[in-house]
């Protein structure tokens, strides 16, 4: 398997002689590509470091993946909730259309005065009695 000695196109890194690219990388007369680290870069400690970011990545995805599950259930919740009150909105207007089609009919005003009636005619019924015994007595 040979080596690649290409360059990257659409501003990667390049071969060409004397050009500088990402990292300090510089290329040679044969088309090698050469990187120059940092005395003090440690290849393993920035692996670490990437995985260590990766999985606080997963788990913030995670967390998320839980908390939209959470907000969806609290919406279809919300939304069912909304639905039935709706629905006993509707019933409780169809009885008050049914109660106001039926006051317009006066049957609560005879259902009052009848009411109004028993009361009155208990209430002499009581008064005579006391007049009777006060008179007899």
């Amino acid at each position: 398997m040979s080596s690649y000695r290409g360059a990257y196109s659409q501003g990667g890194l390049t071969a060409r002689p004397g050009s500088f690219g990402v990292g300090g990388a510089t290329s040679t007369s044969a088309g090698d590509v050469q990187l120059q680290m940092p005395p003090d870069f440690d290849v393993d400690d920035e692996v670490d470091k990437l995985h260590g970011k990766v999985s606080m990545l997963k788990q913030m995805t995670g967390a998320i993946r839980e908390e939209t599950s959470i907000r969806g259930k609290l919406i279809d919740q919300l939304e069912e909730t909304m639905a039935n009150a709706g629905a006993m909105m509707k019933e409780t207007k169809k009885k008050l259309d049914k109660a106001f089609k039926q006051s317009k009919s006066w049957h609560m005003t005879y259902l009052v005065c009848f009411c109004l009636a028993i009361f009155l005619g208990w209430y002499m019924l009581y008064k005579i009695g006391r007049f009777v015994r006060f008179f007899t007595g």
